[in-house]
């Protein structure tokens, strides 16, 4: 019931994926025309909440031109060639340099780290191009989802939580790998909430038992 239930009419902020880039990217970006709930402005967007004197910033990236896989192979992903890459990095690095808000999170499809099957080529283009400048502003949360299930890195020489969010529908199994702090096949999604000293997200399966917090405090 995820387009219909209840509880889930409240504004979507969406990012593409790889299966987003096997078709035609701009068409989800123009649903936002279509839909209310629907809000895309862009590839790669940024928004600031308040509530309660806590502020949050959420930027929310276009990762698959990032990598050599899908700007190489033009038959399959025929926009991700198309985006210009450099100047997705000086906005990314433009926004990170202006925020001021008490909790930063990055979201993109994609991981820069995680254990998975998947070709490792995609992770080592996300380590060499992005995460630097994520280490450079110190963002507290990359969010990413991709590999259909949870997990939460942690590598030495960065402050920041590397959380890979699990899938709604098909799960895949999961072991740990370098960095691991938590990981599980469940099924599920993730609740972050904050106040001034503290952001937290919260790991969910189906069923609604929280597997795995991750808190951060100031």
């Amino acid at each position: 019931l995820i387009y219909s239930h209840p509880e889930l009419m409240i504004d979507w902020f969406p990012v593409l994926g790889n299966h987003e880039y096997r078709g035609n990217t701009q068409a989800v970006l123009d649903y936002t025309n279509i839909s209310r709930r629907w809000t895309m402005p862009a590839r790669y967007y940024t928004k600031a909440f308040e509530d309660k004197g806590t502020t949050i910033r959420i930027v929310w990236i276009d990762t698959a031109p990032m990598m050599d896989k899908y700007r190489n192979d033009s038959a399959t992903y025929p926009d991700a060639c198309k985006q210009d890459l450099q100047k997705q990095f000086s906005w990314i690095d433009s926004v990170l340099t202006s925020a001021k808000e008490d909790w930063i999170i990055v979201a993109g499809h994609h991981p820069i780290y995680a254990e998975t099957s998947k070709d490792d080529s995609e992770r080592l283009d996300m380590q060499k191009r992005l995460d630097p400048i994520l280490r450079k502003h110190k963002v507290d949360m990359y969010i990413c989802g991709h590999i259909h299930n949870f997990q939460h890195i942690r590598r030495p020489g960065s402050d920041i939580d590397y959380i890979v969010n699990s899938a709604g529908s098909l799960a895949r199994k999961v072991k740990p790998t370098e960095g691991t702090v938590f990981c599980n096949p469940e099924p599920g999604f993730s609740v972050v909430s904050a106040d001034k000293k503290e952001l937290t997200l919260r790991m969910i399966d189906k069923k609604g038992n929280i597997l795995h917090t991750i808190s951060r405090k100031k």
